[in-house]
C-alpha cells in the first residue's frame, strides 16, 4: 500500500518535468545520483493528549528529537537550468518524548518516518564551479514500525498499547548550492523545509476497562540540512 503512494508521489511531478524538459535537446540530458548525510531539525507543536472523560490528565504533550539520515537522490537534467529529482533515503527512527506535564515521562513512542520527495530545481548561472539553485516539489510523509514505550503504557496502568500516525502530503521548498569538482563529480550543500501535519491515536489495553483510545494533534515545519556527493553519468 505504501509503495503505491510513493509511486503516486513520483507521478505527481512527472507532468511538470516533461513540460520543462520539452525544449531540451537529447544531448543536454544527464543523470546524477547523490548520496550523503542529512540532518532533520524538528520543532514539534502538539496539542494535549485527549481521551474519554476522566481517563487523561490535562497538559500532556509530546516533542520530537532531531535526527540524522543517509540521503539518496536521483536527478534527471531537463535543460541547462532545469532538473527533475526524486529524493529518498534510509528512514530515521523518530523518537517522541513527553512535553508539558508529560516531560518527566521521557520517551513515549518511536516510529520510522518516511518522506519521499519529488521536485523540480532551477539552477542559476555559475561562478568558479559554484551554482546556486532553488527547488519546489511535493513530499509524502508516512510512518512504519510504530510502537509505544512501556513507560507510556505504565503511566495509564495499561497492559499494552498500539499507536497509529496518519500520513500527509505537503509542499517542499529547497535552497542550495552545488560545486563541480570535475565533469562527473560534484558536491551539494542545501537546506529544505516542509510542513508536517498529522495526528496520533494510541489505544491502551487497560485491565478492568478494556481498550481506551487517546489522540493528539501534531504540527511541525521540519528543516533539513544536507551535504551530498554526486556522480553524473
Amino acid at each position: 500500500m505504501q509503495a503505491k503512494k510513493i509511486i503516486t508521489t513520483i507521478a505527481a511531478a512527472l507532468p511538470i518535468a516533461w513540460t520543462l524538459g520539452g525544449a531540451a535537446h537529447a544531448d543536454d540530458l544527464e543523470n546524477t545520483v547523490r548520496v550523503g548525510y542529512a540532518k532533520i531539525r524538528f520543532n514539534l507543536q502538539s496539542g494535549d493528549l485527549t481521551g474519554p472523560p476522566g481517563t487523561t490528565p490535562p497538559g500532556l504533550g509530546i516533542d520530537a528529537k532531531d535526527q540524522g539520515l543517509l540521503a539518496i537522490s536521483y536527478e534527471r537534467r531537463l535543460s541547462t537550468n532545469w532538473v527533475a529529482q526524486f529524493q529518498g533515503g534510509i528512514p530515521p527512527t523518530l523518537t517522541a518524548v513527553g512535553a508539558g506535564a508529560a516531560a518527566p515521562v521521557g520517551t513515549v513512542a518511536r516510529a520510522r518516518i518516511w518522506f519521499p520527495t519529488a521536485l523540480v530545481q532551477y539552477s542559476f548561472a555559475g561562478f568558479n564551479g559554484f551554482r546556486p539553485y532553488l527547488g519546489m516539489g511535493v513530499v509524502y510523509t508516512f510512518f512504519t514500525n510504530q510502537e509505544v514505550s512501556g513507560t507510556y503504557t505504565s503511566l495509564f496502568q495499561g497492559s499494552a498499547s498500539a499507536i497509529e500516525l496518519k500520513s500527509s502530503w505537503s509542499p517542499y521548498g529547497r535552497l542550495g548550492v552545488s560545486y563541480a569538482i570535475d565533469k562527473q563529480w560534484g558536491v551539494n550543500m542545501e537546506t529544505g523545509l516542509f510542513r508536517l501535519k498529522t495526528s496520533a491515536t494510541v489505544v491502551t489495553q487497560t485491565p478492568g476497562f478494556g481498550a481506551i483510545p487517546r489522540g493528539i494533534a501534531l504540527r511541525d515545519k521540519p528543516q533539513i540540512f544536507g551535504l551530498t556527493l554526486g556522480y553524473k553519468f
